[in-house]
């Protein structure tokens, strides 16, 4: 007995090495395929076209019949309404008594009104709220779709400015629009749209066409779907032949992409999902496959891992030796600060009066940007900002010890929320604070200063609110230094990108503030 020859040299002749594993297939599938393409090809195209178009035309006259039955039924509705709105304006009783003969000759409760040529409503049937119902965009009738698949609103005008609305409900719509289960009808305008009917659900080898057509002049689009004849047995012919096409296609490209492409590229997974990095470097199991490219995607996927392994390493080295050298030109300029700080603080020990107080008014200042240092490095591991509520609680500490001896007595309280800001925002803010508070101690040296943070209306804002009632009395307002205060004041909120807002009657400073997201999440935990 012969032993059944291989289609393997065939293949490997069809399709030699030189080619990639997608020409391949495509030689292939192309040879086994075409004799069947070229029979379903040439017997089915012609007759296809053929019915399909004889559908097409015989659902879309359908369609223009059903649009037609709606431009009658708004004819019909707007001759009624234009008889009752061309005589004297209508008013009262007589008004009622006009649209409930309307309604007797629709023979089902359609909602009415008519309103006057100033848009001021006349009457209405019961239960119709159109006392704010649109005016007629148009000299014709003005046909809109109400929302919720309500109906059909229709709006029409008289020459004497005077207008009428009504309101066909749905199921007048679906009365007048009879259809069976082999048609489904579907308003549509805009993005309203009416459902009218649906189709059935037909015979498994039924095709359904699909037109539109316009009504109420365009107004409205109505889709009509049609339940064509079932298949016959000459079109059964023809759709098995591209199922016998489908089966065959499925059958040789299940064989080609399973040996070739699929299990490979399975080994290849299972060995990468149980790869974790750290671990040394990705070895892949031996593909066997004719395809040159799978076995060189292995490959190139073992040097691209072991590139990342190093390539990671480099990084976490990189960026610890970034944030120890920021730490520490952080912890370098706090430590200069302090170092002017006292510097400034052993040249004042010598001297009274005015120099005196201008030496601790600049050692307040050093002392602010000392504390948003302090506090930025503090925070620099999380990289979330700076906390205000930390930076303000130690400023208003540092003001307090640092205030002349007559204003020892200062009293400083704080409600801020959790936030946190970022540097450029802390030191303008630290400035800020600092040259109210100093003013406050200058006027009234027994005084008190609220500061409070609160949420903006806009997202990742914040109000910084400072209070304290002798910055809009006479005593500050006649201050020798008040007009330098106002120009230090204002260029810094010109810093934070804001307005600052001053309340003179209330002696109230405030600024929006740009805070940092996390302020969110750690407002709410």
């Amino acid at each position: 007995m012969a032993s059944t020859p291989s289609v393997a040299p065939f293949f490997a002749r069809l399709a030699p090495d030189r080619f990639s594993t997608g020409t391949k297939m495509l030689f292939i599938l192309t040879a086994a395929l075409l004799p069947l393409g070229l029979i379903a090809m040439f017997a089915s195209i012609q007759s296809a076209n053929n019915k399909q178009a004889q559908r097409e035309d015989d659902a879309r006259v359908t369609a223009t019949a059903e649009a037609r039955q709606i431009d009658i039924l708004l004819l019909r509705a707007a001759g009624l309404l234009r008889a009752n709105l061309s005589g004297p304006d209508p008013d009262g009783a007589a008004c009622r008594s006009l649209l409930r003969r309307d309604q007797d000759s629709f023979g089902t409760p359609v909602n009415l009104a008519l309103f006057h040529a100033d848009g001021g409503l006349a009457c209405a049937t019961p239960g119709f709220d159109a006392a704010r119902l649109p005016r007629p965009r148009n000299a014709g009738v003005d046909a809109r779709l109400l929302p919720g698949e309500a109906g059909l609103r229709f709006i029409v005008p008289a020459a004497n400015g005077t207008y009428g609305v009504g309101e066909v409900p749905a199921p007048m719509l679906r009365h007048v629009l009879a259809a069976d289960l082999n048609q489904g009808i579907m308003l549509s305008q805009a993005d309203q749209k009416l459902v009218i009917s649906k189709i059935g659900k037909g015979s498994p080898l039924a095709r359904r066409v699909m037109v539109t057509a316009p009504a109420a002049s365009g107004q409205i689009a109505l889709h009509l779907t049609v339940m064509a004849s079932p298949i016959s047995a000459v079109e059964i012919l023809l759709v098995l032949l591209p199922l016998l096409m489908w089966a065959a296609s499925a059958a040789i490209c299940w064989v080609v992409l399973d040996q070739l492409l699929v299990r490979p590229l399975r080994q290849m997974q299972r060995a990468i999902d149980s790869y974790h990095p750290g671990e040394g470097p990705l070895i892949l199991p031996r593909i066997s496959t004719p395809a040159e490219e799978i076995r060189a995607l292995g490959e190139a996927l073992e040097s691209t891992a072991g590139q990342l392994v190093t390539r990671e390493l480099e990084l976490e080295e990189g960026l610890s030796h970034q944030v120890r050298l920021t730490r520490e030109v952080h912890h370098r300029v706090k430590n200069n600060l302090q170092v002017v700080a006292s510097l400034i603080n052993l040249h004042a020990r010598g001297t009274d009066g005015e120099v005196a107080a201008a030496y601790a008014s600049i050692q307040r200042r050093v002392d602010a940007l000392a504390v948003v240092h302090r506090n930025h490095y503090a925070e620099l591991e999380e990289n979330r900002g700076v906390a205000l509520r930390s930076i303000v609680a130690e400023l208003t500490a540092n003001l307090r010890a640092t205030a002349p001896t007559h204003a020892q007595h200062l009293n400083i309280t704080l409600d801020i929320i959790p936030a946190f800001i970022s540097q450029d925002v802390a030191v303008p803010v630290a400035f800020l604070v600092t040259e109210i508070v100093e003013l406050v101690m200058i006027c009234d040296p027994n005084g008190s200063v609220a500061i409070s943070l609160t949420p903006a209306a806009t997202p990742e804002r914040a109000i910084l609110t400072i209070q304290s009632s002798p910055l809009g009395e006479d005593i500050c307002e006649r201050h020798p230094g008040r007009a330098r205060f106002e120009r230090i004041v204002t260029g810094l909120a010109r810093q934070l990108r804001s307005h600052l807002d001053y309340d003179g009657a209330a002696g109230r400073y405030q600024v929006e503030i740009a805070i940092t997201p996390d302020s969110l999440s750690a407002k709410k935990s």
